[in-house]
């Protein structure tokens, strides 16, 4: 720069110089020397020196604005290399943070020329899908052949919405084939560059490798479609569970009412009828037909309360079974005779009931619980015979096998009124009852069906119905054959009811209730028997250690101080030979199973018929 500045000086000088002395030539001689050109041949030389002049300062001009505009250049150029070397800096910050951010993102970059239709892959791309950086060629066709046949097609239109600016970006969600066989899951995004006529000629994006976030997501996804089901269910649940609360207490409502109605009409009947018996003036025949009359409303009160005392124990979940051999003819038998003779049926009679049995020995046997057979039994015969006004009554059974099993099919047909279709499914929960019309009432809980059904169950059988409106119904249970032994053990026992003289024969009453002691001493009194009683269970043990003389005890199970259950044993470690017969309002086969496992000889539910009583004394007395 000093050079340039002395340069500059220099040539300044010199024009300086030169104009002045044109200048001075020209002020002192200008006219003279303008005579002398005039008239002599110089003139071109002036005019030649002259345009040298200018010429010379157009040059010197010249090189002046060269040297001030490579000044200028030397400034821009120097601040466009800062420029750029500030770019480069931002550049390689730039590339550091994008393979930083790639490196953290754990992506693979892709980046595909439309134009050329090439393509890159980065090596953490590649390796996503197993392969080393050498191993993958750098071609669309190795990538879209290993994309699941089920995905490729919503790639290939994903892709070609966005190069047809349908989108703002490229985005998918696919399975490729990983290098190992395996389809993994891919996050696919990425972005088009188009040129000025809008033609893209370039896209480029990441792969994000999304195989467990998907696989938690498909999880979650089962989870909550799993749970709506279960939240219809349960709300389907929850409104079948409201409208069965709803009709259980519209049942319960009008349980309630019947069974008001149904206890309130043997209890009118007996209470009426024993008020009549103080009447002086009647006669024989009509005291036997007021006694037949109470005798008949206690046995309907009793059947009453057996089955709500069924159903409060199947409710909590207490009734059980105690299976024995037990001869099904015996038992079909029995019960097909006491419902001929309690309802009179007579060949004259607009019902008939008929048997028919499976096997046709009499020693035919199986293991199951007696009692409560003949209760299922009982039940819907007398249904059967509830709802039937003619035609008949027909019970039966026969022997069944399936591929894993042999069964007994019992069957209970009738040809009354019939239950409607729609009520099938009603017709064994609790409360239930049939009706014929408005005009015609029949009596029963509504319970009898739901105990059977239960019973049924707990023997092993299930229970059916087939049924038309008006045309009558038949009922099917079966229950599992679990022996075959062709002979029974005991052969029934003949029941002696007369009445004996038991003069010189004692027996121990132990009842604390004075009303069911004095119902036992009337009962007893023809017998002439002497009779102790004990209060409670400890006043029993000792007039069982006082008294040798007596010869049986009636022994109620439930007492105060000691119960029956502990007297009696206390009394059996004294006198093992003394007959104990139990007598308890706990009629229920468990108590029976209880009080003989105790030591009783005997088991006596009340309310005591005096035929069974009486009978059952003659076994021990005689």
């Amino acid at each position: 720069m000093g050079k340039l500045h002395y340069k500059i000086k220099l040539i300044t000088l010199t024009f300086v110089s030169t104009f002045l002395f044109i200048e001075r030539s020209l002020a002192s001689g200008l006219a003279a020397q303008f005579e002398n050109i005039k008239n002599s041949n110089t003139t071109l030389l002036i005019y030649s020196s002259v345009l040298i002049s200018i010429i010379f300062i157009l040059y010197l001009i010249a090189v002046i604005k060269r040297f001030t505009l490579k000044k200028k250049s030397n400034e821009v150029l120097k601040n466009e290399i800062e420029k750029h070397k500030k770019t480069a800096q931002s550049l390689k910050i730039s590339k550091e943070r994008f393979d930083l951010a790639m490196q953290g993102s754990n992506d693979g970059l892709w980046d595909r020329d439309l134009i050329k239709n090439t393509v890159y892959y980065s090596e953490r791309w590649k390796s996503m899908l197993g392969f080393s950086d050498s191993e993958f060629a750098n071609d669309v066709k190795s990538f879209e052949v290993r994309i699941h046949p089920d995905d490729i097609g919503k790639v290939n239109s994903a892709f070609h919405n966005h190069l047809n600016k349908e989108t703002d970006f490229y985005e998918n969600k696919f399975r490729i084939r990983h290098k190992n066989g395996k389809y993994i899951w891919i996050h696919d995004r990425g972005k088009a560059i188009f040129d000025k006529e809008g033609i893209p000629i370039r896209i480029v994006g990441t792969h994000t490798d999304i195989t467990e976030k998907q696989k938690i997501e498909d999880e979650l996804h089962q989870y909550q479609a799993h749970l709506e089901e279960k939240v219809k269910e349960r709300t389907k649940e929850y409104f079948e569970a409201k409208e069965k609360a709803e009709e259980s207490d519209r049942l319960k409502s009008a349980f309630l009412a019947n069974m008001s109605h149904e206890i309130r009409t043997p209890m009118n009947a007996i209470v009426g009828f024993t008020d009549l018996l103080t009447d002086p003036d009647l006669t024989s025949d009509q005291k036997n037909e007021l006694i037949h009359h109470i005798n008949k409303n206690s046995n309907t009160l009793v059947y009453l309360i057996d089955d709500i005392i069924d159903i409060a124990k199947i409710e909590a979940g207490q009734l059980k079974v105690n299976k024995t051999e037990c001869n099904i003819n015996q038992i079909f038998s029995d019960v097909f005779n006491s419902f001929i003779e309690t309802n009179n049926i007579k060949e004259n009679s607009p019902v008939k009931l008929k048997l028919k049995k499976g096997i046709l020995s009499d020693n035919f046997t199986i293991n199951t619980d007696p009692v409560r057979f003949q209760q299922i039994l009982i039940n819907l015969i007398g249904n059967a015979l509830k709802y039937t006004e003619k035609g008949y009554v027909e019970c039966g059974y026969e022997v069944k096998t399936d591929k894993h099993n042999s069964f007994l099919e019992f069957y209970v047909k009738d040809t009354g009124i019939g239950i409607p279709e729609k009520k099938h499914k009603f017709i064994f929960e609790r409360f239930s009852k049939v009706e014929d019309s408005k005009t015609k009432l029949y009596r029963g809980t509504g319970l009898g069906l739901t105990i059977t059904k239960n019973l049924v169950k707990m023997l092993g059988g299930k229970i059916w119905l087939k049924s038309k409106e008006k045309e009558g119904s038949t009922f099917y249970f079966t229950i599992p054959v679990e022996e075959f032994k062709g002979q029974i053990k005991n052969e029934k026992e003949i029941l002696d009811d007369s009445v004996k003289n038991w003069k010189n024969s004692t027996i121990l009453i132990a009842e604390d209730e004075d009303s069911n002691y004095r119902v036992l001493q009337m009962a007893l009194r023809r017998t002439n028997i002497n009779i102790l009683r004990a209060e409670n269970g400890q006043q029993a043990v000792d007039i069982c250690k006082a008294n040798k003389n007596i010869d049986l005890v009636l022994m109620d199970l439930k007492m105060p101080e000691v119960n029956g259950i502990e007297a009696t044993i206390e009394i059996k470690k004294i006198r093992p030979d003394l007959p104990i017969i139990a007598q308890t309002a706990y009629a229920m086969t468990e108590d029976k199973k209880t009080s003989i496992e105790a030591g009783c000889n005997d088991y006596l539910a009340k309310p005591i018929k005096l035929k069974v009583l009486i009978s059952t004394l003659n076994k021990y007395l005689n």
